[in-house]
């Protein structure tokens, strides 16, 4: 797109808000109660996509010597656990978290799974999962958890250097333990550390919650609120509506920088189990990763495995458990029953690569670009298409407006 065709776009779009302006300022109650109306139905096709990888982070912290939990009062809301054994000496601490890969990956922040013993992960359709911590990385304040995979629809990702003061924003997530929670807001600043300012309605139970560009589009999660300290009487307070939210390409570099460490520590089989029916106890392989240790073992699919590094296995969850206790580079030997035949395998330990998962964000828009007269721009077949229809969309709404207010006219 030349400067020239810039200008003349700019023009245009300029023309046909003014005429939305005035056409909505001379229209009827019952008109303006249209446009909401549909602002209202686009809202919820958005929530209604993004449900499905927005979770609720159930964290059970034990209550400390003096009876008191320490936590944040943004970052946490409690309440007795009343579905655990010796509930009087847990509180629960919810908060909302972002399903961020397909293998099972959820990202939230530190502070919503800070000093808990364990976590559950809820997903807006019904499901629940026990989440593994699999690690923090204690500078940018994110906790990456490990769930059992799910068949849900992924949300995209926009490029938060594409977002603007003034562009609007959708925060989905948890609100004094109710989720889902909605609340809509806008861009008030870009700062220099690259966190993005909104200003929306953030509850506690709010921390991790996914924000959405105006296209859908995930461009990171709520950070925290913004705190000021008052110079005259030195006290802090928390700053009305106004928060931050962490871009998602640090989210995914975090999530990186977590499996890098793990993968030090903690061996990888490369292999996908399911429980035998009837049988709580060996696991059975369902896949097997390319070029994966269980791979170049000869593992297959069928194998039911036995035991583990000559330790017969006493359940289900066992195996996991086993194998990443395995430093990667040392040699174990698996039990397994193929066929009628019982076998022992040499099988050396891999380093657990999935870290590799989180080395580059698929973004759903294309990079921005730089055009002739050295000014940034999207791709330009993508934003004329998308300027077209947005024109058009407009130009029917508008004709809609004028229509029915020459009836109401005459």
């Amino acid at each position: 797109m030349t400067h020239m065709s810039c200008i003349a776009w700019s023009k245009v779009r300029r023309c046909l808000l003014a005429v939305a302006c005035v056409s909505l300022y001379s229209a009827t109650p019952l008109l303006s109660q249209s446009l909401l109306a549909n602002l209202e139905k686009e809202v919820s096709v958005l929530v209604e996509r993004a449900g499905s990888s927005v979770t609720t982070i159930v964290a059970y912290v034990p209550i400390d010597k003096g009876g008191k939990k320490d936590g944040s009062f943004f970052s946490i809301f409690s309440s007795k656990d009343e579905h655990t054994e010796k509930a009087e000496n847990h509180y629960l601490t919810i908060g909302t978290g972002l399903y961020l890969h397909e293998k099972g990956y959820v990202v939230t922040r530190s502070s919503v799974v800070a000093n808990a013993c364990s976590v559950r992960v809820r997903f807006l359709n019904g499901n629940e999962s026990a989440g593994e911590l699999v690690g923090v990385d204690s500078t940018r304040g994110i906790a990456l958890l490990k769930v059992d995979p799910q068949e849900i629809t992924l949300l995209p990702f926009g490029r938060p250097n594409m977002v603007r003061p003034g562009s609007w924003i959708l925060v989905i997530g948890n609100s004094m333990g109710v989720a889902p929670a909605v609340s809509m807001g806008n861009v008030s600043a870009v700062r220099n550390d690259g966190f993005i300012q909104i200003s929306a309605n953030i509850d506690p139970g709010n921390n991790g919650s996914p924000v959405l560009n105006a296209s859908g589009e995930v461009i990171g999660i709520v950070s925290g609120k913004i705190n000021y300290n008052d110079r005259r009487t030195g006290a802090r307070y928390l700053a009305g509506n106004s928060a931050l939210v962490m871009p998602i390409d640090e989210i995914y570099d975090a999530a990186e920088e977590i499996l890098k460490k793990y993968s030090q520590l903690h061996g990888w089989l490369g292999i996908t189990v399911t429980p035998i029916p009837g049988d709580y106890i060996r696991p059975q392989i369902t896949r097997i990763e390319p070029g994966s240790p269980a791979a170049h073992a000869n593992l297959q699919v069928g194998d039911v495995i036995l035991g583990f590094n000559n330790e017969y296995l006493q359940n289900y969850y066992a195996l996991k458990g086993l194998v990443r206790k395995a430093l990667p580079g040392v040699s174990h030997k698996i039990a397994i029953v193929r066929g009628r035949d019982t076998l022992d395998v040499d099988i050396e330990i891999g380093p657990f690569m999935q870290y590799k998962l989180f080395e580059h964000v698929p973004y759903s828009r294309p990079p921005l670009m730089l055009d002739q007269g050295n000014s940034i721009a999207p791709d330009k077949s993508r934003t004329n298409r998308y300027l077209e229809q947005r024109l058009r969309d407009m130009e029917r709404e508008l004709a809609k407006l004028r229509s029915q207010y020459s009836k109401k006219s005459n």
